[in-house]
């Protein structure tokens, strides 16, 4: 799978079709998956580049969840963001976009999400509950697309006030710490630990986490993630989450012992998940720390 940070240019600047296509090649499909039938309505993807090129807006990424065969790669879940040429809400930090997911297999209906990207860590962050659209794949609805995005343009004015109200707020060591266990919590199950214990084999529900993960999460590593209010914490946990890198607890083998110790997990490179958890830990960050 693809890091997803580099479905992306430098910059954040513009994709031409070549470097969409290249990234994302079912974007440019011009039919759907065999196994459809003919009820099945396809909203060309193509086709809302140039509706929101109408719109003024331009492709900053494209990724697909890349599949084994050729038919997959074909016809497969895929996602491009969207920003506004010239806009005038963008800043030197961050920038709205409007995300967009769609497929041709099936699989998934065609959705439409709001969402910030930020530059210092190359974060894009796509907004929870309240702030999608989606369009499923028949005939009598392949005209709404200009209705979905006139209502996820105006959530765009939501998310840049929720981001500034977060700014805002000085959360307590109570509700920092609450806000990255339950994040973490999107990926692994907690493990409590009382002083130095590790859970047995037997104990261990798969991959775990404890206090040492959301001491990383919560560890800033840049000069501009210093601060303490609840918007720069949010963006250090979710880029910790998405990105992998702090240890979790887990199986391990040596010299053909088995036993519980610390990994490094995985960075999250489905586009899928991705933008599952995106969502989850901005659905999560409402309660924990806007409250």
């Amino acid at each position: 799978m693809p890091d997803l940070i580099y479905s992306r240019n430098a910059n954040n600047d513009f994709l031409s079709s070549e470097q969409i296509y290249a990234k994302a090649p079912a974007v440019y499909a011009h039919d759907y998956s065999e196994e459809l039938s003919n009820k099945y309505g396809n909203f060309n993807s193509a086709h809302a580049i140039e509706v929101m090129n109408d719109h003024g807006y331009g492709v900053t990424q494209a990724a697909q969840v890349r599949g084994r065969t050729a038919e997959a790669d074909a016809h497969g879940q895929h996602l491009m963001a969207f920003a506004k040429r010239n806009d005038v809400s963008a800043t030197a930090e961050q920038q709205p976009e409007i995300i967009f997911y769609n497929s041709h297999d099936g699989k998934s209906s065609m959705k439409l999400f709001a969402g910030i990207y930020r530059f210092i860590c190359s974060n894009g962050i796509i907004a929870g509950e309240g702030f999608d659209q989606r369009m499923v794949h028949y005939k009598s609805n392949l005209d709404s697309f200009e209705d979905l995005l006139t209502y996820t343009t105006a959530k765009l004015e939501n998310v840049t006030g929720f981001t500034e109200k977060l700014q805002r707020i000085i959360p307590d060591e109570k509700a920092i710490n609450n806000f990255a266990k339950q994040a973490l919590s999107t990926r692994y199950d907690y493990f409590e630990r009382t002083n130095n214990y590790r859970p047995s084999l037997e104990e261990l529900d798969g991959n775990m986490f404890d206090a040492r993960a959301i001491f990383q999460a919560l560890n800033p590593t840049r000069a501009e993630d210093m601060a303490d209010d609840a918007w720069t914490i949010f963006n250090r946990v979710q880029e910790t989450v998405l990105r992998g890198g702090f240890q979790i607890l887990g199986p391990r083998k040596r010299y053909n012992r088995k036993f519980v110790g610390y990994k490094d997990a995985k960075a999250i490179t489905s586009v899928k998940e991705n933008v599952s958890i995106n969502r989850k830990l901005w659905d999560i960050a409402e309660e924990a720390l806007a409250a």
